[in-house]
């Protein structure tokens, strides 16, 4: 049986057959996270249960296989004074095969093009590779079902019923282990400012040993913050987001970008590498992918030295998260932003 039980309180109505849970409610009623999530009953034997958790102040879901995780992945939201306003998705560019072989040209953030949702993994890749690229051409495609597509508990659905199907399908690897990964699903419903719209991070995470799936829902904070972190290399992003946090530029959504880029440079894991990649949603408009400029050149989804056409339509940053060009020259009536000293 796969389930999750959040440690955070609140509650909800518990289905007829549900095994009971551990909590000081009872009579139809079991612990859940906060606020109260619905349990989607499929066909199947099994069940699963959305949730969240909070950890000394982070929002964030435990990573159970973050040591086979190798990559560095980061989620999180920009919120003004009216609420969450963006989402982002960065990763490193590196697959790795053990710590002496690796390939720094994989893709491993995906944007729609016609929707506000994008997505990232860590963990194995072919399965979530092939998933991500699947759903994304199908959602471009408008073939969802109009019931699908209508909210995000059907988005989710849908997308849930995806990853299980093609991953329960799979053969197994040796190490078995091996073949755990983790789906993140950013999503907003309707468009405009709060109340408009609506922002939602989920994961998906695979067992491959107990052939479970776990899907969890982020709570969205009240001001700009780091949502997910993923990978080996999280133990050096998670040190340089400390660093910028208490810079005078304080908890920012530039300064989360900027401390990933940090992190990737500084080269600490050996299985995190190549150029930063970005996609992200804005309260209008479909899922963006951005090119990045670093101290190497231009680069668009890991790739660096492309040829570029005139008439490409992409929004480039750099590492200051600053709106530039693809030679790295801040824009005209962009915001400018500074390295803090010391950092």
């Amino acid at each position: 049986m796969c389930a999750s039980r959040s440690e955070s309180t609140g509650y909800r109505r518990k289905h007829p057959k549900e095994p009971s849970l551990p909590g000081p409610k009872s009579g139809g009623w079991a612990l859940t996270a906060s606020p109260p999530m619905r349990i989607l009953w499929p066909k199947l034997s099994w069940w699963r249960a959305r949730v969240c958790s909070v950890h000394n102040n982070k929002f964030t879901t435990d990573s159970p296989h973050d040591d086979k995780n190798m990559t560095t992945f980061s989620a999180w939201v920009g919120v003004d004074p009216r609420g969450v306003s963006s989402m982002y998705f960065a990763s490193d560019s590196r697959v790795s095969w053990g710590k002496n072989t690796s390939w720094d040209h994989g893709q491993k953030v995906v944007a729609s093009r016609v929707e506000p949702e994008i997505f990232g993994f860590t963990g194995y890749v072919t399965l979530p590779q092939t998933i991500i690229a699947k759903a994304v051409q199908q959602i471009d495609l408008r073939l969802r079902s109009a019931n699908d597509q209508a909210s995000i508990d059907g988005r989710v659905d849908w997308l849930y019923e995806r990853i299980k199907k093609v991953a329960e399908e799979h053969p197994a690897i040796d190490p078995i282990e091996d073949g755990n990964f983790t789906i993140f699903y950013g999503v907003r419903i309707g468009q405009g400012m709060p109340g408009r719209s609506t922002f939602c991070l989920n994961t998906f995470a695979w067992d491959a040993r107990s052939t479970c799936l776990k899907h969890a829902s982020i709570p969205m904070p009240s001001r700009s913050a780091v949502l997910q972190i993923s990978g080996t290399g999280s133990p050096w992003l998670n040190e340089k987001n400390e660093i910028w946090r208490n810079s005078d530029q304080g908890n920012t959504s530039r300064t989360m970008f900027s401390a990933f880029c940090d992190a990737l440079k500084a080269g600490n894991d050996p299985y995190s590498g190549g150029e930063p990649q970005l996609v992200g949603i804005y309260r209008k408009g479909p899922g963006r992918v951005f090119g990045i400029v670093t101290e190497k050149g231009a680069s668009f989804q890991g790739e660096l030295n492309m040829e570029l056409s005139t008439a490409a339509e992409i929004e480039w940053r750099d590492t200051l998260f600053q709106r530039v060009d693809a030679e790295g020259r801040v824009l005209k009536k962009a915001q400018r932003h500074a390295r803090p000293a010391g950092v």
